[in-house]
């Protein structure tokens, strides 16, 4: 065999090992890749499942935004009304802040004035406090010498009371002696002397002359002692000069109570109906006969 032959032989067996190993490279590198574009395939359909999830989250997405976007024009809107309506309320606030401050120039300036006369007054003050110690100075005084009078009145009034207490004592027994003078007439027949003559308060006795002349008859003066219902019971009787059907002026002080008609007479007390009141009678109010009050003095 020649050289050219075995070179020919080994370039081919050499050739024949090469064509192989790329045979089997090709086969196997075929192979990994059908694998692989199998792989791509199943990756890009997972990819396009994703993107097409991902679209529709991103629609929903969108469409919650837009609504969010069509609520935050309408908040828009409305902020923008009401920063109108804040404006004409801030151009009214700064109005009535012009006013007020106007309002309190003018105040300032009146206190200013009050001020001044305030120091005015508090300038005459001291002659103010000596007025008014000799105001009081002079109330003390004035208020113990009321009380003197209150003490002379009362020793006044002490005195009247016992006085009236006496009239009443002689009036009842001038009335007495009237009575027993009446039925000494009648046993008589005959008129009894001074019986048509009304006896001034202080008559009983023969020796005493009334202080002040007396025109009509005397007055015959008593106390509720009871009362019950429309019956009032006084502390006068017959033998004070009470009669049936007599009227009575109730009053309590100055206080005009009512009128009583005198039904039943005992020589120490009487009882009657309330004619006229304009307030409740009660026990301790003073009765006075109407006929004396009526009369001329």
């Amino acid at each position: 065999m020649s050289t050219l032959t075995k070179v020919f032989t080994v370039l081919l067996v050499v050739l024949s090992i090469v064509f192989t190993v790329m045979t089997i490279s090709v086969v196997a590198q075929t192979a990994r890749w059908k694998d692989n574009a199998e792989k791509y395939e199943q990756n890009a359909r997972i990819a396009d499942t994703n993107l097409r999830q991902m679209i529709a989250a991103s629609s929903a997405e969108i469409a919650s935004e837009r609504d969010a976007i069509k609520s935050h024009l309408a908040k828009i809107g409305e902020l923008e009304s009401r920063m109108q309506a804040g404006s004409g309320e801030l151009a009214r606030l700064r109005s009535d802040l012009a006013r007020v401050e106007a309002e309190k120039g003018s105040a300032e300036a009146m206190n200013r004035g009050l001020l001044a006369q305030v120091e005015a007054a508090r300038s005459g003050e001291t002659e103010y406090r000596k007025q008014l110690a000799g105001i009081e100075k002079r109330n003390i005084e004035l208020e113990r010498r009321n009380i003197d009078l209150n003490d002379r009145v009362n020793e006044q009034t002490a005195q009247i009371d016992v006085l009236f207490e006496q009239k009443r004592q002689y009036e009842q027994q001038i009335n007495i002696l009237k009575q027993d003078a009446e039925k000494l007439s009648r046993q008589t027949r005959r008129p009894a002397a001074g019986i048509g003559l009304e006896a001034p308060a202080g008559a009983a006795m023969s020796n005493v002359t009334a202080l002040t002349p007396t025109g009509g008859p005397s007055a015959i003066r008593g106390n509720i002692l009871e009362v019950s219902d429309n019956i009032v019971t006084i502390s006068v009787g017959s033998a004070d000069g009470v009669k049936k059907d007599m009227v009575f002026v109730i009053h309590r002080n100055d206080q005009y109570v009512g009128d009583l008609m005198i039904g039943d007479v005992t020589p120490s007390r009487a009882a009657g109906k309330l004619i006229r009141t304009t307030a409740s009678p009660v026990k301790g109010d003073q009765v006075t006969d109407a006929l004396a009050m009526h009369s001329p003095r």
